[in-house]
C-alpha cells in the first residue's frame, strides 16, 4: 500500500517492497515545456546534475539513471539506503550549484548521443513546433545555452514545489535531504494542434508505418492499445509475414488525456502491404470487429501486471506523476477494479474515438487516400501583405515580406511564418535563414537565390525576437523516418 508523506517540504510516496530498495525524484518539467530555440535545455541540466554522482554504483546491487520525458524529468536509484540517500541528496546539491564549467563537455556528449537518435515525426505534424511537438525536433538550442539560461530554468522548474520523491522500501532512507529552492508548481502545457482535420495522413521518408491518436486517459484506452497490438501482430507478423515487428504504446498525460501510438516495421518490399494491414486493422476495430478473447486476455494481463507492479514498487512513478498533476494517489484495488470491468463494447467505443483523431504516417511514395484518409492539412496563417522579392531564374518562386511576417510562394503553394508566432530563426554565417513557425511551417531563404536577398536577411533579423534566434550552423535536420 502506498503511503503519502512529506520530506523537507516535498511530497513523498512510500511503499514496502521485497528485494532491493529503489527510489526516484521526479520534477514536472520535460520536452513539452521547452521553446524550440531552447530545445535541449532540460537534457543539459539533467546531464550536469548527474555528473559526479557515479560513486558507489559499480556493483550488481546498485544502479542509477535519469531521463527527460515529455512532461517529466526523473532521477532513479537502486541500492542500499546509504547510497540512495547520498544520490538523492547529491541531486539536490547539484541543482543548487550546477557544475557550469562542464557545459561545453556535456553539450558535446549530447550531440554525440543525438547522432544515433531516430526522431518521431508524428508529434510535429500533430502539434507543430511547440509543446508536445518538441520530440520531433533536434536539440537546436544547445549551442546558445549559457550558465544564466540553465540557472533560470532550474529556478523555475527544479524546485521543492515542483517535485515528488518516491521510495520503494521499508522507510525513507536516513540522511536523505531534499534541499531544493522554493518555487511554484508548474502545470503541464496544454497540447496544441496544428491539424485542420483528423483523421489524416502524411508520407514519411522511410518504409515504416506509424499511427498515433489522442484519447481520454482511462483503463479501457490502455486495453484498446494492447488489443490493437495483438491484432496487428496477428495480421502483419503471423498471417501475412508482412512486418518483422509491430508495437503499440499507451502514454498517459497530465491533462487527463493519453497518446496511443502504433508502429509496424515492414519486411523488405512489403511496405505497401504493411500500410494496408494497418489501415484495415484500424477500420475493423472502429467498426467494432474486436476479438472478445483478445480483450479478456489483455484485461487479465493488465490486472496481473498491476498486482506485480504493486509488489515491486512499479506503480510509484505513475502515482508521483499524478501528484504533480494535482490528482490523487490511486490505490491498487481501484486500478484493478477499473481494468477488470473493461468490456468489448467499451474497447470498441475507444477504437471509434481513436480512429477519428488518428494521424497516419505512410511509407515514402505511398498514399492513404484509398483508405478514406484525407491528406494532412495544417492550420497555417494566410499570406502576409508586403513587398515581393522574386527568385533568380524561377518565375514560380517568390517571397512576400511585410511587417507581420514572411510568405514563401511556390506556384500554387503558400507557406507563411508570422513574426509573432516564430518558434525559431536558424541563422548561418553565409546569410542563410530558416524561419520555423509555431505550427511547424518553414520558410527558407538563401539570399543568393533572390534579388535583394541580402537586404531581406537584414530585415528579417531585425524583426524576429532575439529569444527565437539560433545563431550557429545546424547539421541535424528533421526527418520523417
Amino acid at each position: 500500500m502506498i503511503r503519502q508523506l512529506e520530506v523537507d517540504g516535498v511530497p513523498a510516496l512510500l511503499a514496502p517492497v521485497g528485494g532491493t530498495t529503489h527510489a526516484g525524484l521526479v520534477f514536472r518539467v520535460g520536452l513539452a515545456d521547452e521553446p524550440l530555440a531552447r530545445r535541449g535545455i532540460t537534457h543539459l541540466v539533467e546531464h550536469l546534475v548527474m555528473y559526479g554522482l557515479n560513486d558507489g554504483f559499480d556493483d550488481a546491487e546498485s544502479h542509477r539513471n535519469s531521463k527527460v520525458g515529455i512532461e517529466h524529468t526523473y532521477f532513479h536509484v537502486q541500492g542500499s539506503a546509504e547510497r540512495i540517500a547520498a544520490f538523492v541528496t547529491g541531486i539536490c546539491a547539484a541543482l543548487r550549484r550546477l557544475p557550469t564549467e562542464r557545459i561545453d563537455a556535456e553539450r558535446e556528449i549530447l550531440r554525440a548521443e543525438a547522432a544515433d537518435r531516430v526522431g518521431d515525426p508524428l508529434p510535429r505534424w500533430r502539434h507543430g513546433a511547440r509543446d508536445f511537438g518538441m520530440p520531433s525536433y533536434p536539440e537546436w538550442g544547445l549551442g546558445g545555452l549559457g550558465a544564466d539560461h540553465l540557472n533560470e530554468w532550474v529556478a523555475r522548474y527544479f524546485t521543492r514545489e515542483n517535485a515528488v520523491l518516491w521510495v520503494a522500501g521499508p522507510a525513507i532512507p536516513e540522511g536523505l535531504r531534499l534541499d531544493l529552492p522554493e518555487g511554484e508548481r508548474q502545470p503541464a502545457p496544454a497540447p496544441s494542434s496544428a491539424l485542420a482535420v483528423t483523421p489524416a495522413w502524411f508520407a514519411g521518408s522511410g518504409t515504416a508505418v506509424a499511427w498515433d491518436t489522442v484519447v481520454r486517459r482511462e483503463a479501457r484506452a490502455a486495453v484498446f492499445a494492447n488489443v490493437l497490438e495483438r491484432q496487428l501482430h496477428r495480421d502483419l507478423c503471423l498471417r501475412g509475414e508482412i512486418a518483422g515487428t509491430v508495437r503499440t504504446e499507451y502514454q498517459p498525460r497530465a491533462g487527463r488525456t493519453a497518446r496511443i501510438t502504433a508502429y509496424a516495421d515492414p519486411l523488405p518490399e512489403r511496405a505497401g502491404a504493411a500500410l494496408g494491414g494497418m489501415i484495415d486493422a484500424l477500420a475493423a476495430m472502429r467498426a467494432g470487429r474486436i476479438e472478445p478473447q483478445d480483450v479478456a486476455t489483455v484485461v487479465e494481463l493488465t490486472c496481473a501486471g498491476l498486482r506485480q507492479a504493486e509488489r515491486r514498487g512499479g506503480r510509484l512513478p505513475g502515482q508521483a506523476f499524478n501528484v504533480l498533476a494535482g490528482l490523487s494517489v490511486r490505490g491498487l484495488d481501484d486500478a484493478v477494479t477499473e481494468a477488470s470491468a473493461v468490456t468489448v463494447a467499451e474497447v470498441a467505443e475507444v477504437a471509434a474515438s481513436a480512429y477519428e483523431s488518428g494521424l497516419l504516417m505512410t511509407p515514402a511514395g505511398t498514399s492513404a487516400d484509398w483508405g478514406g484518409y484525407p491528406t494532412v492539412a495544417l492550420r497555417g496563417p494566410a499570406a502576409v501583405s508586403g513587398r515581393t522579392v522574386r527568385a533568380r531564374g524561377n518565375r514560380n518562386l517568390r517571397l512576400v515580406h511585410g511587417d507581420e511576417g514572411i510568405s514563401l510562394v511556390e506556384g500554387e503553394t503558400t507557406t507563411t511564418v508570422r513574426y509573432d508566432a516564430c518558434a525559431a530563426l536558424l541563422a548561418w554565417p553565409d546569410g542563410g535563414r530558416r524561419l520555423v513557425g509555431d505550427d511547424a511551417a518553414t520558410v527558407r531563404l538563401e539570399p543568393a537565390l533572390f534579388r535583394g536577398g541580402a537586404a531581406l536577411v537584414d530585415e528579417i533579423d531585425a524583426r524576429v525576437p532575439a529569444r527565437a534566434r539560433i545563431s550557429e550552423a545546424i547539421e541535424a535536420d528533421i526527418t520523417d523516418a
